[in-house]
């Protein structure tokens, strides 16, 4: 499966000016401006929960531990509750 981001590059100045714009448009999806600063890339604006799911999927024990979850013995909400009971 391909996802598309889009990305869109901002000058700094731009994004004084329009931020709630550019904000809007990188908010709840994939979406990624690059804030330029005398031409060059500095900074990127990103989605927070998308931020979170590229640290967790570069994050190798992180990684580790969802593999080791996985292997784990799963419980059942009633076998969950009865135990607190």
């Amino acid at each position: 499966m391909y996802i598309s981001i889009m990305t869109k590059v901002v000058k700094s100045t731009e994004l004084r000016t329009s931020y709630a714009e550019i904000a809007l448009a990188v908010r709840g999806g994939k979406n990624v401006a690059v804030i330029t600063k005398r031409g060059r890339p500095d900074l990127a604006l990103v989605d927070l929960d998308y931020l979170e799911d590229l640290i967790e999927s570069h994050d190798k024990e992180f990684q580790k531990s969802l593999r080791q979850a996985a292997q784990e013995k799963t419980y059942s909400l009633e076998e969950v509750f009865a135990a607190s009971s």
